[in-house]
């Protein structure tokens, strides 16, 4: 593995920065991995407050599915700050991939398995037998989904701004 930092310039401005990038090469092909954690955990802080916002309106599979998102961006803003990629959904393969850089997250395997279950069913009626999904959904839920998401939110935090002043 192979970390660089490099700089574009066209026309004598800066267009484009990475911060760092990872290129592995396997069988003659290069993934490079543009550093975006900043932007990430923005975007995850912003699906937390959605929750949050929507909490207060009681739109409990709402609040869910703004938690599971405010956690899956949180991890994958870690492991881009680590120069890992990847695309996925599942919490619980974020937080394994990055158990093996960090052991931190193994604090966050049970918050995964929670909020994983709120990806889909928050948001499709097909997902039970009958009625809208919100039907299926509860404050108690939501609530856990906040403070679960908050926790994983808070530590990818920790790691993105780490070094920042």
């Amino acid at each position: 593995m192979l970390l660089l930092n490099v700089k574009m310039r066209f026309s004598g401005k800066l267009m484009f920065e990475v911060i760092r990038k990872q290129i592995n090469q396997r069988a003659g092909l290069f993934l490079i991995v543009v550093t975006r954690a900043r932007d990430l955990i923005e975007d995850a802080e912003d699906f937390l407050g959605s929750a949050l916002d929507l909490f207060k309106t009681g739109r409990w599979s709402k609040v869910c599915f703004n938690a599971q998102q405010a956690a899956e961006l949180s991890l994958k803003a870690a492991l881009n700050h680590y120069g890992v990629e990847k695309r996925t959904h599942s919490l619980v393969d974020l937080v394994e991939e990055l158990i093996k850089i960090d052991e931190r997250f193994k604090a966050f395997q049970e918050n995964a398995k929670i909020l994983d279950q709120y990806y889909i069913p928050t948001r499709y009626a097909n997902a039970f037998a009958s009625g809208p999904a919100k039907r299926y959904f509860t404050r108690l839920q939501a609530e856990q989904a906040i403070s679960l998401a908050k926790s994983i939110f808070e530590e990818a935090k920790k790691i993105v701004t780490e070094g920042e002043t």
